[in-house]
């Protein structure tokens, strides 16, 4: 499907790997100047077809460098079309044996640089009379999951943020969509079945199969398919598309209903 994102400006966060990296691939990919950020960035720049890679290093942790994030990409190239707000992914542990410090830095983490980059990519879009922009979530914000409390909490206030924007929005040719992905084989995915495995004294395949055995299409997925389900919400084919949650996770949370 043409999806008519050539020659725009996007800004994806957290995309060193992952979901963040397969969608700026993918924006990359249709024709689009991507800006990928990430705390290992390197600063090159990656043709790919008719668009590019500019990689830019940025911790989501330091406020005062999310905060001018966005300025710096609009002074660079002119404009911004998109914007694809990732964070990674906090502690796993039950709520009871978290610490203070845990919900803060959880908060920012997930929340604090959403509010901080969906705020300012507004102004400017507005300004532009166009833009879209994509949250990318999890869908623990509709089932949240033993050991995800933070992820839960604070990618839920992220959400009601985002919707809040879309309907303030929608007048203003700006549109705002969240990404719900679930079980998908990231390194993070990875990383956490092998800490399950530690836990309950299984192995690796046994959590896998945990996972697999409650997701109707009886696979997790990969993140170029939710890399194709952001690229569709941030393309003018979605056009009447505003203050939605598309879930991405092979059936998995409407099955647990």
């Amino acid at each position: 499907m043409y999806l008519g994102l050539e020659n725009g400006v996007a800004l994806v966060t957290a995309a060193s790997r992952g979901i963040g990296r397969a969608t700026a691939e993918r924006l990359a990919g249709e024709g689009m100047t991507v800006v990928a950020t990430s705390r290992s960035a390197t600063g090159n720049t990656e043709k790919l077809g008719n668009g590019r890679i500019e990689q830019l290093a940025l911790d989501l942790d330091d406020s005062d460098a999310t905060a001018g994030l966005v300025q710096t990409v609009v002074d660079r190239f002119g404009r911004l079309d998109v914007m694809v707000l990732n964070t990674p992914g906090p502690r796993i542990l039950p709520a009871l044996n978290l610490g203070w410090e845990d919900w803060q830095r959880a908060h920012d983490q997930l929340l604090r640089p959403v509010v901080q980059l969906g705020t300012a990519a507004s102004r400017v879009m507005r300004e532009q009379g166009a833009g879209a922009i994509v949250l990318l979530t999890s869908t623990w914000v509709r089932q949240p999951a033993l050991g995800g409390v933070l992820s839960s909490s604070y990618r839920s206030a992220a959400s009601a943020f985002a919707k809040t924007l879309a309907a303030e929005l929608a007048g203003d040719g700006v549109r705002v969509n969240q990404v719900m992905p679930g079980a998908t084989g990231t390194d993070r995915m990875q990383g956490i079945v092998e800490m399950k495995a530690r836990t309950n004294g299984t192995s690796v395949d046994d959590e896998i199969a945990k996972v697999v055995k409650d997701i109707p299409m009886g696979r997790w997925g990969v993140a170029s398919e939710i890399a194709d389900a952001i690229a569709f919400l941030a393309s003018p084919r979605s056009s009447f598309v505003t203050g939605t949650s598309l879930t991405v996770d092979g059936g998995a949370v409407r099955a647990a209903h």
